[in-house]
């Protein structure tokens, strides 16, 4: 008989520890958006020579800007080189609840067609990440061929 009087001593405990747990299931939450703040974001490469920016107002892109290097290959020569592309004025959209956005786009540089995917992530741990990647294909007469990506962490600056 001593365990049943055990038992019943655990039955109040069992039962108070169940309701503590479901209660603290009840009251958890999803966690809200991730936070975006106004402001202009750049971000360099170490040598300088690439960069990447953009403006964000209530969490809508503007004015999303690239320089970068694309690795180019001539068909016709077999030759390799590295040639610039530029492209600016790439928005529209909202940075969603879990922090991306995204944009495809088309542009000329150089008298170059480029067209290509700017993505930005912001993080929970409050880094923020912006990249791009770029496509020139062959048209026509044209037998170069380039690519490009430039992945970089952005800087928040004032909105101006």
């Amino acid at each position: 008989m001593p365990n049943r009087a055990r038992l019943l001593k655990l039955v109040p405990l069992t039962l108070i520890a169940l309701l503590l747990g479901s209660t603290a299931l009840a009251m958890a939450r999803p966690a809200g958006p991730v936070p975006a703040q106004n402001g202009r974001y750049g971000g360099l490469t170490p040598s300088g020579d690439e960069l990447l920016g953009f403006k964000l107002r209530n969490r809508v892109v503007s004015d999303f800007f690239f320089n970068t290097h694309m690795e180019c290959h001539n068909t016709d020569t077999n030759e390799d080189y590295v040639r610039d592309f530029d492209a600016r004025g790439i928005g529209g959209g909202r940075i969603d609840r879990a922090g991306h956005w995204e944009s495809r786009y088309t542009s000329e540089s150089n008298g170059r067609e480029g067209e290509g995917l700017a993505e930005i992530n912001f993080h929970r741990s409050g880094a923020i990440y912006a990249g791009i990647t770029i496509t020139v294909p062959g048209r026509g007469a044209n037998l170069e061929i380039c690519t490009g990506l430039l992945h970089l962490r952005m800087q928040r600056g004032p909105l101006s």
